[in-house]
Order: C-alpha cells, then structure tokens, then sequence
C-alpha cells in the first residue's frame, strides 16, 4: 500500500517531464542534477557541460510543465522529495 502511494506521488509530480518530444529525459535529468547540485545553477551548468542560459531556459520549462515554482518552499520541498525518492526506488531495483 505504501509503494503504491509512492508511486502515485511520483508519477503525479515527475510524470509531466516525460514528454514523447524530450526521449532522452533531458529535463528528468537537468532537475536531478539541479536538486543534487544545492540548485546551485552555475554548478549545474558546468556539471551538464552547458551554458547558464540553457540551464534557466531548461528550469523555467521544468516549472511550467510541472505547474512548481522552485522558490516556493512546498513546491520546492516537494520536487526535491520526489527527485530523492524517485533516485533511491531506482537505486534499490538495480542492486
């Protein structure tokens, strides 16, 4: 019942990023590395080896896709929820 709500909860609030039009999950992976970087955009920048207008273009499609704003400390908190939860679940099926 637990995994399920999991679940829920993370197709509720990544799923908007996986779009048939980014196949590489390129937005998936520029919030992970946003959350995992303190978002801290020059840190994301150089670890996605793209320029910091790229990164605020891929930040502020993020947040309208996800109806979020990352300065909003509830939307915050939950996106970097997800982004933990989503990394740890995918972590646990690989071992």
């Amino acid at each position: 019942m637990f995994a399920e709500e999991i679940e829920r909860f993370l197709n509720e609030t990544l799923a908007p990023l996986q779009q048939e039009s980014d196949p590489n999950n390129e937005l998936e992976h520029t919030l992970y590395v946003y959350i995992e970087s303190n978002k801290s955009a020059a840190e994301t920048a150089a670890k996605l080896h793209i320029h910091i207008n790229t990164l605020y273009k891929r930040l502020k499609k993020i947040e309208k896709l996800l109806q979020m704003n990352f300065n909003c400390p509830e939307d915050n908190l939950k996106i970097q929820l997800a982004c933990h939860l989503k990394k740890s679940l995918d972590s646990s099926l690989l071992a």
